[in-house]
């Protein structure tokens, strides 16, 4: 798992923050792009905001719902949605979080397009304080024991681990 720290100011807006956030991640660890953004649910909300109200810029965003039933359809339409996995003993669950959505009155948007248009997965951590994200990459076999040794083939160096 690789992580970057970043910060928001007051008058920056938050998806074009994640979105510059996201090409320095890769800058700073190419390869690889971040796929997880974790933040606490103030950030989350800006991020609802952004996806019930898109901007000219967010035009066609794509997000990732566990699974669209005609309920669900017709409250993603009306923007009654949610954003973010919640942390199941400080980790990503997705299994956990599919059961709780099963029983959440809005509908549960775990993941957006990144800048890359890759899946982005929003994690809710109320330990960060407000305005401040994390971008990480977390491989798909990561179990999150922070022991993994990531390899950057393209500059041949071991990337640096948290």
């Amino acid at each position: 798992m690789i992580q970057l720290k970043y910060f928001l100011t007051g008058h920056e807006d938050v998806i074009t923050s994640i979105r510059q956030s996201e090409q320095n991640f890769h800058v700073t660890y190419t390869p690889l792009y971040a796929n997880h953004l974790f933040c606490n649910s103030f950030i989350m909300s800006k991020i609802e905001n952004y996806l019930i109200n898109p901007g000219s810029e967010g035009e066609g965003t794509r997000i990732k719902v566990f699974e669209i039933s005609e309920n669900e359809c017709e409250r993603l339409n009306k923007g009654i949605i949610i954003c973010g996995l919640e942390l199941v003993n400080e980790k990503v669950d997705f299994e956990a979080n599919y059961q709780m959505a099963q029983y959440c009155h809005n509908v549960l948007v775990y993941a957006m397009d990144s800048f890359t248009g890759d899946v982005l997965v929003l994690v809710i951590d109320n330990n960060l304080s407000d305005n401040t994200f994390i971008l990480k990459y977390i491989p798909d076999n990561d179990d999150e024991d922070d022991k993994e040794i990531i390899y950057s083939p393209d500059e041949k160096r071991i990337l640096t681990l948290v």
